[in-house]
């Protein structure tokens, strides 16, 4: 019996691991970078709006600021609580890395927000887990950036 449900296990394992693998080869190693920087597009266009960010975010994400680790829930109510005092600066990407790791996506870059005397810039790491026919954030992390890229 006990066999019987080790095989069962490995084999609903196997099973999910091939589906998974199959997703993305049909999307293909290239459109899956893509999905994943329109999503961090998305991402940055609606930083300020928590109801935008709702769907970006997985339930279980986790997002490391200077005073801890802090779950979607507590992001989003602090948004809501917090709103954005004015118009949001003017935010792109800069020197952007994705990789991809079957179910999981890390994207690494720099955050710029124009519009001040000097850009500041913001280092990230954001990691993506494909679940459920789509990606969602599971954990993000900043950084002040204080030096030049290469």
């Amino acid at each position: 019996m006990k066999t019987a449900f080790c095989v069962l296990l490995f084999m609903t394992f196997f099973a999910t691991q091939v589906m998974i693998g199959q997703t993305h080869r049909d999307r293909g190693f290239e459109g899956t970078k893509q999905e994943l920087m329109d999503l961090e597009n998305h991402w940055l266009s609606a930083e300020g709006n928590p109801d935008a960010l709702e769907s970006i975010l997985a339930s279980d994400f986790l997002h490391v600021v200077p005073i801890g680790i802090i779950t979607k829930r507590d992001q989003l109510n602090f948004m809501r609580e917090h709103p954005s005092p004015g118009p949001v600066p003017r935010k792109y990407f800069e020197d952007i890395h994705v990789r991809v790791y079957g179910n999981v996506g890390i994207v690494n870059g720099i955050v710029v927000e124009a519009g001040t005397s000097a850009p500041h810039k913001t280092l990230f790491t954001d990691v993506f887990a494909y679940r459920d026919g789509r990606w969602q954030a599971v954990n993000a992390q900043e950084l002040p950036f204080g030096g030049t890229t290469r």
